[in-house]
């Protein structure tokens, strides 16, 4: 390995540093944001439930099975308005809780990796200062040119590790919306056969799918947004609009409403579409990344050509 070789290698590690540093200070910054956003959330939920004289303490155990239990029995219309906001605030408190606590756990493990990067900048200052001396003693036009080249190269390297990440965060939101996905299906399955007067246990069975749906769906809003965040880094960085809309909205959907009319065989059927409808988003998403990616492994590949034809012919 030449001397150029090993300390290019060195600028790209010291590269990357730097491009984390940017990167953990964003989204510090905006998890921060949601973190107080979802608080206030909470607060107004506790409020509103303490309002109502609800047991606030035992809302980490709910359930969407112990919630409809307790209104079975009663026929749904006669639930009233009252009745029907209470048990949709529950839901919403136990969701918000969740989203604090993801954030939270997030918020640490970002601080903790952004110390690991906290001297990138002086570091790749440094080394910049050692290639410049090393081209200068060189005496030579060419050292110049691979001076460029090199730059160029290590560069577009970052630039595919940047949407390596977010292809990445975009998978792990489709397996994760797969699962909430097979839920609701389900759910829906049970549904039908309750419509049709499946009996207590049916109704017990379904209920418990929307249990488990719930839980995906929670995990595949936490997804979502760290898909966001990925996305609004390239956004950010390469200026490039990726029409994402807007993921946070994807589990309120799920709490929209009359929350009881989850009893209800269609509205399992439209959550099941919202869920389908941003499963085909991310995948549309994803493919318009893996063609900015795969440019830019062409212009990368054409460079370290570039360098090695100058190398070899001087």
């Amino acid at each position: 390995m030449t001397v150029f070789t090993e300390l290019n290698e060195r600028l790209f590690v010291a590269k990357e540093k730097k491009r984390k540093k940017v990167k953990y200070e964003e989204h510090i910054a905006r998890s921060e944001a949601y973190l107080e956003e979802e608080k206030e959330k909470v607060n107004h939920l506790y409020l509103q439930l303490k309002k109502e004289k609800k047991d606030v303490s035992r809302l980490e155990k709910i359930t969407l099975t112990n919630i409809f239990f307790t209104i079975m029995g009663k026929k749904l219309e006669k639930l009233d308005q009252e009745q029907q906001e209470v048990i949709a605030a529950e839901l919403k408190y136990k969701e918000a809780a969740e989203t604090i606590m993801d954030l939270e756990k997030e918020l640490k493990d970002l601080r903790m990796m952004l110390q690991t990067v906290g001297n990138a900048e002086n570091e790749y200052k440094s080394l910049l200062e050692e290639k410049e001396r090393l081209i200068h003693d060189k005496h030579s036009v060419l050292s110049r040119e691979l001076y460029d080249l090199s730059e160029q190269e290590t560069s577009i390297r970052s630039y595919v590790k940047e949407y390596e990440e977010a292809i990445s965060a975009g998978l792990a939101s489709l397996s994760s919306l797969q699962r909430a996905i097979h839920s609701l299906d389900k759910a829906k399955g049970w549904s039908t056969w309750d419509m049709f007067g499946g009996g207590m246990l049916t109704t017990s069975i379904k209920h418990s799918h929307l249990d488990d749906a719930r839980k995906q769906i929670h995990h595949a809003q936490n997804q979502l947004r760290l898909f966001q965040e990925e996305l609004l880094d390239i956004e950010n960085h390469f200026h490039i609009n990726m029409d994402i809309g807007n993921f946070l909205t994807f589990a309120d959907y799920f709490f929209d409403g009359i929350v009881v009319d989850w009893l209800v065989h269609g509205k399992i059927n439209d959550s099941l579409n919202q869920a389908e409808e941003t499963t085909a988003k991310v995948r549309e998403i994803i493919s318009v990344l893996d063609q900015h990616k795969k440019q830019l492994t062409d212009d990368f590949n054409e460079i370290v050509r570039k360098r090695k034809e100058r190398l070899e012919s001087a």
